[in-house]
């Protein structure tokens, strides 16, 4: 009962006090008011005005302050509808009213110091213990201005008037049992950039409290949604979709902070004009852990999922984040990604670089491993050009596998496929090695190769190396193009190529992605077995048994390669060198044993002028001449053990027994001793002194040699033969035991001769014996119209063969010892005798001429039989003896005249002067016959002058005719008139003929 009371009255007092006090406190709501702003003046420097205020009891003390002005440094900071604190009675009376117990804010309008175009320029808050301090300034001034502070449905904006966000809710408080500690929630609404209509909350702890980690200042986690995907552009373009992602982070007392965050993104977009419409990415979820100090910003451990599988992983980190240097470090994982769809998604993009759509439309995507990818470069660089600063500082690993790719068409080359590779990049340095791949049917290992790609593709440097098992056949194409593009000689003699070899090859150069650049350098190192050569016009293929060829832009190696030939096979080593002057070669050995010389030889020399048929060994070594870059020296000698050599000039092959070919310094000498021509044995030589100034020497010795078998030497009424292709100077010596022209016989013949390339010859110092005689001849002959000049003598020659050498006379007409002389000119292209001009002397002693159809004919007109007697047989049987028979004949186009024809003998004496036509074998001749002697004494006897007369008219009793038409078949007219006419002029020349017998004929 007693304590009923004492509650009763106790209840009594305070309600007794908290009347007094509304009372008090109403009579004095405008003093405790202005009491409270001034203690929050005094203590902030901010001053709030309210347009109204009031004041209410319950277990605080409730203010509220209506529409109320903030301003700070006077300047308004904050608009509110309402501004409504809770003050502890407690503290009115020990402190002058603060901190507050709670302080909430309604519709505050808060207005940043800085304008939105500046916002990006505003330094984030540097980690450091400073930023700590700050903020332990900030909350122990937040403590003394109240436990707890509201903010309802707040707006922010920049001080342009820009807003930033609304519907901001704020919640800050402490507690009695923590009270270093504050805890903070927010939410809110972001309305301006970088991600307008973004929603966002939060709940952080601040301070120490007593669950709080050791060197923890904050711990919290903020929370966004609908956070569009804007801003993150590159090249023209732009991701589009929204966001939505937690955050988790602890603010250390050093002022570093770390933590980590998860971030969705549903129907992510890439949009661009360059795209013909937008590209759904699909669904993508991040991860990723961060760690922040004063010297770098880091955010580590991060995943990037698609849907459900993880395509990237990786690190990156901010340095020097403060200062103007800042450098941004990437480093990415492994990862896979669908290189068919990225191409594709590539190929959609307008504007491309033409290079660059070629070579993704010859690309063949397979699949694609990136391995641990990092990117280092300034921060302004990687913002201002991303993709030139990932062409140049990006660092990655990673394979490719199956992919292939098409080659341009013009090198005719197959495509590229199946190529693996693990691949490198570093700041531009593309490298490729354990490169596999198919090359049609080739197969292509241990590829290796760097491109330096800081620049782009065209132009590029670089570098490669790749052992190839090729298919030649395949390749041939592409081999025959690169012998066009560096012009070789020769080159269309490659027919085709097949086989298989094994290659080793090195190159390097420059790129270029629209056309076909050779490497500046290469070498191709060719274990050649296998390899098949089909060579234009050879007999059959040569097949590489053994050896090595080496290539370089320079020269060409061949190290022990065998080719093995139809019927015999060939060494080759040595060094074949391409320089500005010329092909020049370091000791080039080509060894042949049994080798096929016909056919191969033809490939070199035109078989209408030289063929060599039959198996040939030896060995031949050709280098360089340096006194003459671009020529060549060969030496070695090669053997022809048995066959056949054929020339132009010969109408039949020389059959060889051991000819031998030798080659010294710039002579080379072909020997053939032993030999036959068209049965004959023949000693054959053929010598070119010195072959850089071409000449060559002849020298034979046959047995027996027909000279027709030279194509060029013929009758000259035959004929003409086709001419000779000859291009160099010729020369020779010909000497043979016995020869024969047609059926002309001769024994030791004996000639010089030369020829020149336009086709000018001359044959000199000719003899030889003939019939009994010696012959001397020289003929010139004139290419371009075959005119020949004939000059030559026979000195004692048998006539009688020379008559029948046709075949058409039994018996010769003439007999006796020829003497002649000859200076002749013909064309033997056209009728030898119809052109034939000059002049000529005959001499015939002691002979016979016997019976033919003039004489015949000539003797019937005489009657012969009073004039015989018992000594001196009947010429008109025997034919008429002769001492000697002398004339000269001159003429041109086939005309010759004589006057001075004189048959001396026992018998009579016959005289002739006119001409023989000898294109048409045609006389016209005045012939004179002075049988016997038995008038000639009537004369002699005559006194004082009858020696003289007899001796000076010759013959006075004589027949004289007139012979006119075909030598076969001439027609002779007696010439009486003219017989007496000789006799008056045989009278009237007598005083001359006194003086100098004979002056007169």
């Amino acid at each position: 009962m007693r304590l009923v009371r004492i509650a009763a009255l106790s209840a009594l007092i305070v309600a007794v006090v908290l009347g007094g006090s509304a009372v008090l406190i109403a009579v004095n709501q405008s003093r405790i008011v202005g009491y409270v702003l001034a203690s929050v003046r005094n203590r902030t420097g901010v001053d709030i005005i309210p347009r109204a205020s009031s004041v209410h009891l319950g277990t605080h003390l409730v203010v509220v302050l209506d529409q109320p002005q903030v301003i700070a440094n006077g300047h308004e900071v904050v608009k509110l509808k309402s501004l409504r604190a809770l003050v502890s009675y407690h503290s009115i009376f020990v402190s002058t009213g603060l901190p507050l117990y709670r302080l909430t804010a309604t519709n505050p309008e808060i207005t940043l110091p800085v304008a939105s175009s500046a916002a990006a320029a505003v330094p984030m808050p540097r980690p450091g213990a400073q930023t700590i301090s700050a903020l332990q300034d900030v909350l122990h001034a937040l403590a003394r201005i109240a436990r707890r502070v509201d903010t309802i449905d707040a707006t922010l904006r920049y001080a342009d008037g820009a807003e930033l966000a609304d519907h901001v809710g704020i919640v800050a408080y402490r507690t009695r049992r923590e009270p270093f500690l504050w805890r903070l929630g927010f939410s809110g609404s972001v309305l301006g950039s970088p991600v307008p209509g973004a929603r966002i909350s939060g709940e952080i702890s601040l301070g120490i409290g007593k669950s709080s980690r050791p060197g923890e200042f904050a711990h919290g986690q903020l929370w966004s949604w609908d956070v569009p995907l804007e801003g993150i552009e590159a090249e023209g373009f732009a991701l589009a979709g929204a966001i939505q992602g937690s955050l988790k982070f602890s603010l250390h007392d050093d002022g570093s902070m770390s933590g980590e965050t998860d971030v969705g993104a549903q129907k992510v977009l890439l949009k661009s004009q360059r795209l013909a419409a937008p590209v759904d990415l699909g669904d993508y979820s991040l991860h990723a852990g961060f760690d922040i100090t004063g010297g770098k910003y880091a955010i580590t451990q991060i995943v990037l999922r698609h849907v459900n599988m993880a395509v990237l992983s990786g690190d990156t980190e901010l340095r020097k984040p403060q200062s103007g240097q800042a450098e941004l470090g990437i480093h990415v994982g492994g990862f896979h990604f669908d290189a068919a769809a990225a191409k594709q998604r590539l190929l959609a993009v307008r504007r491309l670089p033409a290079d660059l759509v070629d070579m993704l439309n010859r690309l063949r995507p397979g699949k694609v491993t990136v391995g641990a990818a990092t990117l280092s470069a300034a921060l302004d660089e990687i913002r201002t050009a991303p993709l030139d600063a990932i062409r140049k500082n990006l660092v990655v690993t990673g394979t490719i596998e199956d992919v292939g790719f098409t080659i341009p068409t013009d090198t005719k080359l197959p495509p590229v496929e199946n190529l693996s590779a693990q691949l490198g990049y570093s700041k531009g340095l593309l490298t490729i090695s354990q490169g596999t791949a198919k090359f049609g049917n080739s197969a292509i290992h241990d590829l290796a190769a760097n491109v330096n790609l800081g620049n782009g593709i065209e132009g590029a440097d670089y570098k490669a190396s790749v052992n190839v098992d090729a298919d030649l056949a395949e390749l041939y194409p592409a081999i025959a193009k690169s012998l066009e593009l560096y012009q070789l000689k020769e080159r269309d003699r490659l027919k085709r190529l097949g086989g298989r070899v094994d290659m080793v090859a090195t190159a390097s150069g420059k790129l270029s992605a629209t056309t076909l650049v050779a490497p500046e350098d290469y070498q191709v190192r060719a274990d050649a077995i296998g390899a098949v050569l089909t060579i234009r016009g050879s007999p059959g293929p040569l097949k590489v048994s053994r050896g090595t060829v080496t290539i370089d832009p320079g020269s060409i190696k061949f190290d022990h390669l065998m080719l093995a030939a139809t019927g015999g096979d060939a060494t080759l080593d040595g060094g074949v060198n391409f320089a500005k002057q010329g092909i020049a070669v370091h000791d080039l050995t080509l060894g042949l044993h049994d080798f096929p010389s016909e056919a191969w030889l033809a490939l070199l020399v035109d078989p209408s002028d030289f063929r060599v048929s039959g198996p040939i060994g030896g060995k031949v070594v050709v280098n360089r001449d340096p006194s003459n870059p671009g020529a060549m020296i060969p030496e070695g000698k090669l053997t022809l053990a048995k066959g056949d050599v054929k020339f132009n000039f010969l109408r039949s092959p020389i059959v060889v027994q051991g000819a031998t070919l030798t080659m010294r310094r710039k002579q080379i000498l072909l020997s053939m001793p032993g030999s036959k021509l068209e049965d004959q044995a023949i000693d054959f030589r053929i010598s070119v002194p010195d072959y850089t100034h071409p000449s060559i020497r002849i020298d034979a010795t046959v047995q027996k040699l027909d000279l027709e078998v030279l194509t060029f030497v013929r009758m000259p009424w035959s004929p003409a033969t086709p001419p000779l292709h000859f291009p160099v100077p010729c020369s020779g010596h010909i000497e043979a035991r016995a020869g024969n022209l047609a059926a002309f016989q001769m024994t030791d013949l004996k000639t010089d001769f030369t020829r020149d390339p336009a086709g000018d010859w001359h044959v000199y110092d000719m003899s030889a014996t003939a019939y009994r005689g010696r012959v001397k001849l020289d003929l010139t002959g004139r290419a371009p119209d075959n005119w020949i000049h004939m000059r030559g003598s026979a000195i004692d020659m048998d006539p009688a063969p020379l008559f029948m050498l046709g075949g058409k006379n039994t018996q010769s007409p003439l007999l006796g010892h020829l003497f002649l002389g000859i200076d002749l000119w013909a064309n033997t292209d056209t009728n030898f005798f119809e052109t034939l001009a000059g002049d000529m002397s005959v001499t015939v002693r002691d002979g016979t001429l016997n019976k033919f159809t003039l004489l015949s004919r000539l003797l019937s007109f005489i009657d012969i039989k009073n004039w015989l007697s018992a000594q001196i047989p009947d010429p008109r049987v025997n034919g008429v003896p002769f001492k000697t028979i002398i004339t000269d004949f001159k003429g041109a186009s086939g005309l010759f005249y004589t006057n001075n024809f004189v048959l001396r003998g026992p018998v009579m004496d016959i005289t002739a002067n006119g001409s023989v036509q000898f294109g048409t074998s045609a006389l016209d001749m005045q012939v004179g016959m002075f049988p016997f002697d038995t008038v000639d004494w009537v004369l002699n006897h005559i006194p004082l002058i009858g020696e003289r007369i007899g001796a000076g008219t010759g013959k006075l009793v004589a027949a004289y005719f007139h012979v006119s038409g075909p030598v076969s078949d001439p027609s002779i007219t007696p010439k009486p008139i003219t017989s007496v006419t000789e006799f008056v002029k045989k009278t009237l020349g007598m005083p001359i003929n006194l003086i100098r017998p004979n002056t007169i004929k």
